[in-house]
């Protein structure tokens, strides 16, 4: 347990880094075109997991890998749409959610079942995502529900975070030793990062202006474009170690790597000037304390 643990909480401290970069550089940039960019590089270092690839595994995962590529690059390009026009220290907690439908995916169709504590971490976790909507100068406890029938970018977060809830649970049937698929994280981490940066280009292409986009994203991002790759590819590469241990829940691995929530309202909150910052850091502490019920 300590084992899948660690890498998460590893993954969660990356993962803050590589929120608050993206986050910056998502203000001068379109939110398709550096999301592109950006799978392109993080394609280009997955040449590095070739080292330890093993293209010796069953042929019946690859629809599976394809599957996963295709709701993997759907889903982020909803999440960066929301990134960009959201404020952090709302889009960040917002994922909270991600672990509570992640977990309930993993009951139904991997059989890793869940405590009453761990039930009750849930609801927390939903009750502090809730509280981030609400508006401290005027105080109306539905008011959530009226922006979110409203916002559209409200909408893509919980888009992304179904998609995203759904390729996690398929990841793990596929990569946990267990089921015998014989594919290991490296072998999976060069396939996904191609996949998806094939499909995005693709995208970029038919909607935009492909290959030319992409050089005006690397004109614009500079030299932060690294760092945004090297923080993503990390915290997915352990997040993805962590899913891979047998004695691992895929649910409890997303909500470890999810304590990431704190730093990124906290730190890009403080970064940006954001309103309202304690009464989301407020929400934000319910939210770690759902999690810690759920651990």
């Amino acid at each position: 347990m300590a084992e899948w643990y660690m890498l998460a909480l590893y993954a969660a401290a990356f993962a803050t880094f590589s929120t608050i970069i993206h986050k910056k550089l998502l203000f001068h940039e379109h939110a398709l075109e550096f999301v592109t960019t950006l799978a392109i590089t993080n394609a280009i270092f997955g040449f590095g997991f070739l080292i330890k690839s093993d293209f010796a595994f069953s042929p019946s995962i690859w629809p599976y890998i394809i599957t996963i590529a295709i709701v993997n690059t759907f889903a982020v390009i909803y999440l960066t749409k929301a990134f960009k026009h959201l404020e952090i220290s709302v889009a960040s907690p917002l994922m909270g959610f991600e672990p509570a439908v992640l977990v309930i995916f993993a009951f139904l169709f991997l059989r890793e079942t869940i405590t009453n504590q761990q039930a009750w971490g849930l609801l927390l976790t939903i009750f502090g995502g809730y509280l981030l909507e609400i508006k401290r100068e005027k105080f109306d406890f539905f008011q959530p529900i009226k922006d979110s029938i409203k916002s559209k970018y409200i909408h893509y977060m919980f888009i992304a975070i179904l998609l995203y809830s759904s390729s996690s649970t398929i990841t793990r049937y596929i990569i946990n030793p267990e089921r015998n698929f014989n594919l290991n994280p490296y072998t999976y981490a060069f396939l996904i990062n191609i996949f998806m940066a094939s499909i995005l280009l693709l995208i970029l292409s038919l909607k935009f202006d492909g290959i030319e986009g992409v050089k005006n994203g690397i004109k614009n991002m500079g030299w932060l474009l690294l760092p945004a790759s090297f923080f993503s590819i990390i915290q997915g590469f352990l997040t993805l170690l962590a899913i891979a241990v047998p004695a691992a829940n895929v649910g409890l691995v997303i909500v470890v790597k999810r304590t990431s929530i704190f730093f990124e309202t906290l730190i890009g909150g403080k970064l940006f000037h954001e309103q309202n910052l304690f009464f989301k850091i407020i929400a934000s502490i319910i939210i770690i304390l759902g999690i810690y019920l759920i651990i």
